[in-house]
């Protein structure tokens, strides 16, 4: 029986497909092939309002106990044996499960601040196809009148921003030095030097130098309108052939799309209103991580700012239609 000595548990759309890789390419690390298992969540429901295609994607995700083992069979002698699945930061159930399961083992988490994360997310599923709302501030203002979810955060954008609040039972039942915290800042600024801390808190040889220059899971709208409506209206068929179909062959078109990917701006004045929605939450989390992430509260003006802000609000009312900012509360 093989059981994982490590989990990267989140945070989507923050950098860990990036840490899979790595990870995958370390030859003392074993993971498998496939990101995203989500055993430890996949009893978890998922809300009303998610369409079909998801729906379909979440009954892939691994379940039975012994089929989740049977991932690790090719581990071997590796020093580290572990997965990446981004949604056991979005149920608080899920460090419970983790634990009776896992006792010792180690917790990786990379963290974005959590407005881009947000807006990344949304971008992202619309790519592939898995979002057909178009309107970002409309979705988000929905979000806020309904309420964030408390237990799952599965089909919220914002709900999956509330690091906090789902890492709180992980600092509950883990102790302190099996917990690693990476932010996507971190990332994007030394690479290397994330990767080096990773393999250092797993235990591995901290000097392997994985391949930092590729840039994976990149968000944004295939430019291409033929391309884009061939891909997302291939959703259904591409999640019924995933358990089919070798990585390899899967990932031929992720470079041919993501080379013309179109990057929406977000409006600067939905986002300062979104950061009031964390402002709590954030402060907490910079408590319970130790870090200044001030920031992620108020990110100080550039030079020039309010010219390209003026330029953003543009581009963010041209490619939702015009529509105005929702009322978000101010906190």
């Amino acid at each position: 029986m093989t059981l994982p000595s490590f989990l990267v548990i989140g945070a989507g759309r923050s950098g860990t497909t990036s840490l899979h890789h790595w990870l995958a390419g370390h030859p003392e690390v074993f993971v498998g092939d496939e990101k995203s298992p989500n055993f430890f969540v996949a009893g978890e429901p998922l809300p009303p309002w998610e369409p079909p295609a998801v729906r379909a994607m979440a009954r892939h995700w691994i379940a039975d106990r012994a089929a989740y083992e049977r991932t690790f069979d090719r581990a071997g002698g590796a020093r580290a044996i572990g997965e990446v699945s981004p949604v056991y930061l979005q149920a608080r159930a899920a460090p419970r499960r983790i634990r009776e399961l896992c006792p010792d083992v180690q917790l990786v988490a990379i963290l974005r601040e959590p407005v881009a994360r947000a807006h990344a997310h949304f971008l992202g599923r619309r790519r592939d196809g898995l979002e057909r709302r178009d309107d970002f501030e409309h979705v988000v203002a929905e979000e806020v009148e309904r309420g964030l979810p408390d237990e799952v955060a599965f089909g919220s954008y914002l709900g999956c921003g509330r690091y906090a609040h789902f890492l709180g039972g992980y600092f509950d039942l883990f102790p302190r030095q099996r917990i690693r915290i990476f932010l996507f800042e971190d990332l994007a600024r030394d690479p290397l030097g994330v990767a080096r801390g990773l393999f250092e808190f797993l235990g591995v040889d901290p000097r392997h130098q994985p391949d930092t220059t590729a840039r994976h899971g990149r968000t944004g709208l295939v430019g291409n309108p033929i391309a884009r409506l061939l891909w997302t209206r291939s959703v259904r068929l591409r999640t019924a052939l995933r358990p089919h179909l070798p990585r390899r062959l899967r990932d031929v078109a992720a470079p041919l799309l993501g080379e013309r990917l179109r990057q929406p701006s977000l409006d600067p004045e939905l986002a300062r209103r979104l950061r009031g929605v964390f402002r709590d939450d954030v402060r907490r989390l910079a408590e319970m991580i130790e870090r200044d992430l001030t920031a992620w509260l108020e990110p100080p003006p550039a030079p020039g700012a309010a010219a390209r802000a003026a330029g953003a609000r543009s581009v963010a009312s041209d490619s939702n239609g015009g529509s105005r900012a929702p009322d978000l509360p101010q906190r």
